[in-house]
């Protein structure tokens, strides 16, 4: 049996291609919020890797959300996946190069739809912050990972009144993603000699 650590952006995500996948796990979603206190992401990372060592392997669904986590991961058979933060994941850092040619873009998903307050919140960003920091920002992409935008219409609604940021969608499926889960599984599956 092997574990999936990920943060809880991923969960509805995860739990779609669950079936698709070819290996029996166990998951575990930390909080979407904690990438913004290096602290509490490295506390949460290392209690919930010390409760999965005796797994077959650790499959860490996170980007490079925290400068050392590298080192956090090292002591345990956990392979992080290859993206360099949840949007890579979903669809490519080449992808999100090419709609950079457009402007700059804020990006969320499902995750991030039902986890943005609580993120601003934890970064002490109130909306005057918010639309501060996000000023830069041409728009909002809602990346459909899950075939159903017309769910998030709401939240998203919440966020272009909270940031003055206005929002397109696109459709995404998650082929990508489920590949850079089953290339962390075959890396754990190396650093145990299967």
């Amino acid at each position: 049996m092997y574990a999936i650590i990920a943060c809880g952006v991923f969960r509805d995500e995860i739990e779609k291609i669950a079936g698709q996948l070819d290996f029996p796990f166990e998951a575990c979603y930390l909080e979407a919020g904690l990438h913004v206190d290096f602290d509490d992401l490295a506390g949460a990372l290392k209690e919930e890797l010390e409760s999965c060592k005796d797994h077959d392997g650790i499959i860490v669904a996170f980007g490079e959300c925290h400068p050392r986590i590298s080192e956090i991961l090292a002591p345990y058979n956990a392979a992080l996946l290859r993206c360099q933060n949840c949007i890579d994941a979903f669809i490519t850092r080449k992808r999100v190069e090419e709609i950079a040619d457009r402007g700059l873009y804020f990006y969320l998903s499902p995750g991030w739809v039902k986890s943005w307050r609580d993120m601003f919140e934890r970064m002490s960003w109130s909306q005057e912050e918010a639309r501060f920091q996000l000023a830069p920002f041409k728009g909002a992409i809602f990346l459909d990972t899950l075939g159903n935008a017309q769910d998030y219409e709401d939240g998203l609604i919440e966020f272009l009144d909270f940031t003055l940021r206005p929002y397109e969608k696109m459709s995404v499926d998650l082929d990508h993603f489920k590949s850079l889960i089953l290339e962390a599984k075959e890396r754990c599956d190396l650093g145990r000699g299967a």
